[in-house]
């Protein structure tokens, strides 16, 4: 598994490596709510909080 970069912000392309999923789920996530993330400048940022949230509770509870 990759590393989670260590910024407050993260690139769609950056989480799906860190989670081994395509960058299409990570969209899907997003457009889900499973996902926080922000438009910046036209180029969408997922907090890494939400991710290190996500991993967690996928964990405990693997999504449906």
């Amino acid at each position: 598994m990759a590393k989670l970069p260590d910024k407050e912000l993260l690139r769609v392309e950056e989480v799906s490596e860190y989670l081994n999923i395509s960058k299409s789920t990570v969209y899907l996530y997003i457009d889900h709510g499973h996902l926080e993330a922000e438009k910046l400048g036209g180029c969408i940022r997922i907090l890494r909080e939400s991710v290190i949230n996500f991993r967690l509770a996928s964990k405990l509870r693997p999504l449906d």
